[in-house]
């Protein structure tokens, strides 16, 4: 799907929105063809983001959250290890609002869905996070005009979608899946072919739990989702294009109109990158559907952090009940 139409306000922009909506509703999922130019990135924008991974060990671990660093004061935001128990078998970094909304990061509290993110230093990574900040607000203001598509393609107020993310706590995550270490693919779940062509699922199948994704992934590939059919479709990388996952946030908010894209990553065997964005709203957001009695709703803070202790490097975390925070 080309998304110019709605960028430069072009009379196409209806039929594109429908799209849109067609998408959110039935498949759950589209790719959208949009260079970086288009959001004025640069184009090796995604490469300048990956220079995180060339940090060593230690640079990385002193980013860690307290779960893996017990010395670190980080919950939510910050580096992740590979965990060998677990078949994901990747590393990464969380970044939240701050790294582009300073004011947006908030101490007081203790909620650590609203702490500050660690970063690298300007002398260890040279301009990475003025690269961070830029690709953020770039994300953040795409994932804007898809929401007031989507809002206005469902017959919804515009506002209804696109007010709660004023002050948004969307999260820009930086993956890297090294290769994994040759004994343990045995135990690892294989998903199709035998031998030389067998390959294995990394991570289990899930929907993400926010509004949309916004996934930018390399040349490697791996990236299945569940078609409504219930079998698993390849989503082959495309250059100048990103994937959008409709989220289990989304999903709520429209009554479940709009479907949340199940998927998955296969492979294991070659190194593999990944850059998605987690547009989401205010953690105090409340999450009803507008056209729905309903049953009063839910504070979008408090079911997202119920909703990631499925995931590995989140389990085990504590939080400060609502009324606290």
């Amino acid at each position: 799907m080309d998304l110019t139409p709605l960028l430069a306000d072009d009379p196409a922009r209806d039929e594109t929105r429908q799209a849109i909506v067609d998408a959110a509703c039935g498949s759950g999922f589209m790719t959208v063809d949009i260079a970086p130019s288009q959001l004025d990135l640069p184009d090796d924008i995604h490469a300048r983001l990956l220079r995180f991974f060339e940090l060593d060990t230690a640079a990385k671990r002193r980013l860690a959250r307290h779960k893996f660093e017990p010395a670190n004061r980080n919950v939510y935001r910050g580096y992740f290890p590979p965990q060998n128990q677990d078949p994901t078998w990747k590393e990464g970094i969380d970044l939240g609002p701050d790294v582009a909304h300073p004011e947006r990061a908030d101490t007081q509290s203790g909620d650590p869905l609203r702490e500050s993110t660690p970063q690298p230093t300007e002398s260890e990574l040279s301009g990475w996070s003025a690269d961070v900040a830029t690709y953020y607000e770039a994300m953040e203001s795409l994932g804007g005009v898809i929401a007031g598509a989507l809002a206005e393609g469902l017959g919804m107020p515009r506002e209804t979608l696109t007010r709660p993310f004023a002050r948004g706590n969307s999260t820009l995550r930086l993956i890297h899946y090294p290769e994994r270490p040759a004994e343990t693919l045995a135990a690892m779940p294989a998903v199709d072919g035998n031998g030389d062509t067998r390959r294995w699922l990394v991570g289990v199948p899930h929907c993400d739990n926010g509004f949309i994704t916004l996934l930018w992934q390399d040349q490697v590939g791996g990236l299945q989702v569940r078609t409504p059919s219930g079998d698993w479709e390849e989503v082959p990388p495309r250059e100048h294009a990103l994937v959008v996952n409709f989220g289990r946030l989304l999903s709520d908010w429209s009554g479940g109109r709009i479907q949340a894209t199940e998927h998955r990553i296969v492979g294991g065997t070659r190194s593999r990158h990944s850059i998605p964005f987690f547009f989401e709203p205010a953690v105090d957001a409340h999450i009803e559907a507008p056209d729905t009695a309903g049953d009063g709703g839910y504070i979008y803070g408090d079911r997202l952090w119920e909703r990631m202790q499925a995931f590995v490097e989140f389990q085990g975390l504590e939080r400060a009940p609502a009324a606290d925070t």
